[in-house]
């Protein structure tokens, strides 16, 4: 979801959950997740959020003030990767760091390929029995351009750097993906059967929309 306080756009994603409060939980990259209570309506969620202002514009300011993932990595040690939604640094993804820059991306496409293949082929079986379909075929690709596609062969790929999101985003692109072997389009239809998998999917778009840039290796 997103929202504007004064002049900033504030992205944050909601997780419901049997609490009574509402939580909000930021991370040092500047991802604002906020807890609330299952049942509560948006009109709530949206009450909460400004009524945190202050707080949500300070983050805001400290962000624009701080760079704290980039699209153009150093491949020092210290350098900020994402994986499942958290920051790492390289020395945490990587035990011994290659010399140079093209080693170092070498070993981290096979790093996150890896990963992405273990969670994606995971949670497609999962969906696939939710929905009520199934894939010919799970491939993990190097897209410029897609996070996941399905054909009229129900032949699905997924981006290799998937797994720098977090899993509910993860599984918004899967089940995006598994929906089009229903409806290959973008019509009323597919987006209602998104939704009924998956009703935060507006939220997950903004999430790939805002931090889609830093998923990067």
């Amino acid at each position: 979801m997103k929202i504007d306080i004064g002049d900033k756009t504030i992205f944050f994603t909601v997780e419901y959950s049997k609490r009574k409060n509402f939580l909000l939980v930021t991370s040092p990259e500047g991802h604002i997740n906020l807890k609330a209570p299952s049942g509560v309506s948006e009109d709530e969620i949206i009450e909460f959020i400004n009524s945190q202002s202050k707080l949500l514009l300070d983050i805001q300011n400290k962000l624009e003030s701080r760079i704290y993932i980039s699209n153009k990595k150093s491949y020092h040690e210290a350098e900020i990767f994402l994986y499942m939604g958290k920051p790492y640094n390289l020395s945490d993804i990587i035990d011994t760091i290659p010399e140079s820059e093209e080693e170092i991306q070498v070993v981290l496409k096979k790093i996150y390929t890896s990963k992405t293949k273990e969670i994606v082929k995971n949670r497609v079986k999962h969906f696939e029995k939710l929905i009520g379909v199934k894939a010919n075929s799970v491939t993990i690709i190097d897209s410029p351009s897609n996070w996941g596609t399905c054909n009229y062969k129900k032949e699905l790929t997924f981006n290799y750097k998937l797994s720098m999101a977090p899993l509910e985003v993860i599984d918004y692109v899967i089940i995006h993906e598994l929906c089009h072997i229903l409806h290959l389009n973008h019509d009323r239809s597919f987006w209602r059967k998104v939704g009924s998998y998956d009703p935060n999917y507006k939220q997950h778009q903004d999430y790939l929309s805002k931090f889609g840039c830093v998923m990067t290796i």
